[in-house]
């Protein structure tokens, strides 16, 4: 019986902000043992994966925010409740790494501000 090689890419290293570094190879599909590998810095993986496919993000009627990855051998869509994404953006530790100044949530707040009026006004006068 012949062994089947499988590819895999796989995160290597994962740090605060995601993938530092990709792992991939081929391994023997039976046993999972690795016939060989290559580690990659994120940068390079990302780019040469990226490279010919397209990010496409909206916003649903709901509050959602809707992303679609295509052009790559398997597309990808997700989508995250806009509140959610905003907490995660201001845990203690994004804020932190991102040296989020007062300057920066003032003026978040007022982008968020006006995107409630807009949708009240909508509201106002469609409903």
């Amino acid at each position: 019986m012949t062994d089947i090689v499988d590819v895999f890419c796989e995160v290597s290293e994962s740090g605060p902000l995601g993938p530092s570094s990709y792992r991939a190879g081929y391994r023997i599909q039976t046993k999972g043992s690795i016939v060989c590998t290559v580690v990659l810095p994120a940068a390079i993986a990302e780019a040469a994966i990226l490279s010919n496919s397209v990010l496409a993000i909206a916003v649903t009627n709901d509050g959602h925010i809707r992303s679609n990855l295509s052009g790559t051998t398997d597309s990808k869509s997700t989508t995250e409740p806009i509140d959610k994404l905003i907490a995660q953006f201001l845990s203690a530790e994004n804020l932190h790494l991102e040296e989020v100044t007062a300057a920066d949530l003032r003026s978040l707040l007022e982008r968020l501000e006006r995107s409630i009026d807009l949708v009240q006004a909508v509201m106002k006068h469609a409903y």
